[in-house]
């Protein structure tokens, strides 16, 4: 039978990254079309101005191809490679793009934490049944 705390485990990690997934997609409409989401239910709105030039190819590459990983071992911890200068077109004088903070902490804290802190107890006795179901269907077929 499953443990609890691998069910909690699974579900935690899974709701980060699919929430990491949304942060790379809203970058890339940042991007790409300068389209920005908005809220919990990140509604996109076009931003002022043009989008963000393409220099190297680099923002797009890494952007369209996100490189992370997510470990859990007593904590969780997400570890994902970006450009540099991604961080930088945050502090512009002119045109503050809000491709970086804005988008990470506002899907993590907007989506990622209030899902994992109310949604937890129903997600996991979901995922419970589930499991003490086909726990259930093997034993009476064998």
């Amino acid at each position: 039978m499953i443990s609890d705390q691998i069910i909690k485990s699974d579900f935690i990690v899974s709701v980060l990254e699919r929430d990491v997934l949304n942060v790379f997609k809203a970058q890339r409409l940042i991007a790409q079309h300068n389209v920005y989401v908005e809220g919990r239910n990140l509604k996109q709105k076009r931003g002022k101005g043009s989008s963000i030039g393409q220099r190297s190819g680099a923002l797009m590459a890494s952007l369209s191809n996100p490189d992370y990983s997510i470990s859990s071992s007593g904590s969780f911890l997400v570890v994902a490679n970006i450009v540099k200068h991604m961080r930088f077109l945050d502090m512009k004088k002119r045109g503050n793009r809000k491709i970086y903070n804005r988008q990470v902490w506002g899907i993590l804290y907007n989506n990622t934490l209030p899902e994992i802190k109310y949604s937890f107890g129903s997600s996991t006795r979901d995922l419970l049944g589930e499991e003490l179901q086909r726990a259930f269907d093997k034993y009476e077929k064998g």
